[in-house]
């Protein structure tokens, strides 16, 4: 059994930002920690930007390319970081709102990458239970 905290990171299909988001963050997360992507209006497939933004970075080993999950699928997270940019924009509920200036390619990508990079700096680390 596992004590890890979750930080669900949610874009309106689960797609793509959540996706990269989650990528990044899993790379460089602190320990007792790990992301899961999520949709508000979940897309049947993962969209192929994720995987081209993500290429060629050490982050696309962390690319998760199961299909896209409704935020109900993902239980007790600790965290719940809901990515908009100035073409979407949608309301979260208890949601920690990302407001992104960028909309697509690799100004987005590197975008998502500053506020996850900031976001890990300020979250503890957890020590894993021995035994």
């Amino acid at each position: 059994m596992t004590n890890e905290k979750t930080l669900l990171f949610v874009c309106l299909h689960g797609a793509a930002m959540s996706r990269i988001a989650a990528a990044y963050f899993d790379q460089a997360a602190p320990a007792g920690w790990h992301a899961v992507s999520a949709g508000v209006d979940p897309a049947e497939t993962i969209s192929h930007t994720a995987a081209r933004l993500l290429a060629g970075t050490t982050a696309v080993a962390y690319l998760d390319l199961a299909p896209p999950r409704p935020i109900s699928a993902v239980v007790h997270p600790e965290r719940v970081i809901a990515l908009r940019n100035p073409s979407i924009r949608y309301e979260l509920e208890g949601a920690e709102a990302w407001d992104l200036a960028h909309s697509e390619g690799e100004a987005l990508r590197d975008e998502i990458r500053a506020q996850v990079e900031t976001l890990v700096q300020t979250l503890p680390s957890e020590a894993a239970p021995i035994g």
